[in-house]
């Protein structure tokens, strides 16, 4: 257990655990707003004012890297607000910690629900 908590603890601590996260969050809402307005690669290069060379390597390769300011660009231009919260570290690791708990009971818990079951080769 303590090993498990001292990974995830340096897991949090790893900036690009944070930035891929974001990263992928843009990436999701960039191709949900694609698929809703139907737009190609070239169309949505013009609609966030960047070169199809840069759609390409985000939808492709899913390299995003943008400055701050940059994402929020992107992010209001395919009708997303940004939304960042800084929480204290020792908060948040508790938190989680205890909906990892939860989640474990409750998969112990289906899992003793299931009946067993014995298979019969005929």
């Amino acid at each position: 257990m303590k090993t498990t908590k001292n990974f995830r603890e340096k897991v949090l601590d790893n900036p690009i655990y944070w930035v891929e996260g974001i990263n992928g969050m843009l990436y999701d809402a960039i191709i949900t707003y694609m698929e809703k307005h139907y737009m190609k690669q070239k169309d949505l290069a013009r609609h966030l004012s960047i070169s199809p060379g840069r759609v390409s390597q985000i939808l492709n390769e899913g390299n995003i890297n943008f400055s701050l300011e940059k994402l929020i660009e992107i992010a209001l231009k395919v009708d997303k607000y940004p939304n960042f919260i800084f929480e204290d570290k020792s908060s948040f690791r508790e938190i989680k910690s205890q909906k990892i708990q939860v989640k474990s009971v409750i998969r112990k818990s289906r899992t003793e629900k299931q009946p067993n079951r014995t298979l019969i080769h005929k």
